[in-house]
């Protein structure tokens, strides 16, 4: 069991500190939305380009017949990221750090591993092979790559959704931070894992 916290520790780090900035919530557009751009108005600018922010929120996991959820915090820095998450009373505290390809993932229990291969290195602690180079896009609610189409739920659940590397992302909410408009809430899904993701700080870096 204590290493089944790790592992899934380890994953909360994968679905992406300042003062706490003021969150505006925004309603779901309605059905009848066809285009990603009409659920963001032009006054209120995305985040999708920005590539220098940090973000800390909860989420929750269900994985390999299991549940928890976690604290987080998740740092942009171009095309880096630092991050750490832990679960109740700070169990299975971990970090993984990317700089100019390496992946470094430290837990106290585990030890400290580097790896050039960072999906693989997460994939041996966890049994699941998290796409790391695409959640610095995700956490901000978008596709990594510009071609990925983009779509309006049908069902009026959500802002947006796309498929991207045998993920369904869904944008459930979005809100307002330091006049950025951001995801307050996504879904990350691929076949039995499921990760729910709030965004309650976010500050773009200078």
């Amino acid at each position: 069991m204590l290493r089944m916290l790790i592992s899934l520790t380890a994953v909360l780090l994968l679905s992406a500190c300042a003062s706490k900035p003021a969150l505006t919530p925004h309603p779901t557009p309605s059905p009848s939305a066809s285009d990603a751009s009409e659920s963001t108005p032009v006054t209120t600018p995305t985040a999708r380009d920005l590539r220098q922010w940090q973000a800390k929120g909860k989420v929750g996991i269900r994985f390999l017949g299991q549940s928890i959820t976690a604290t987080y915090r998740w740092e942009r820095q171009q095309d880096d990221f630092s991050a750490d998450a832990a679960g109740a009373l700070n169990q299975g505290y971990t970090t993984l750090i990317s700089r100019q390809g390496i992946v470094t993932l430290e837990n106290a229990w585990l030890g400290r591993h580097e790896s050039a291969d960072g999906e693989g290195l997460l994939q041996a602690v966890t049994s699941i092979r998290v796409p790391l180079s695409h959640l610095n896009a995700w956490f901000m609610g978008w596709p990594k790559d510009p071609s990925t189409t983009i779509e309006t739920p049908t069902d009026g659940r959500g802002v947006r959704q796309f498929n991207e590397y045998g993920w369904h992302i869904v944008v459930a909410s979005e809100q307002t931070a330091q006049g950025y408009r951001i995801p307050e809430r996504l879904i990350a899904t691929q076949d039995s894992t499921r990760l729910v993701i709030s965004l309650t700080e976010w500050t773009p870096s200078p």
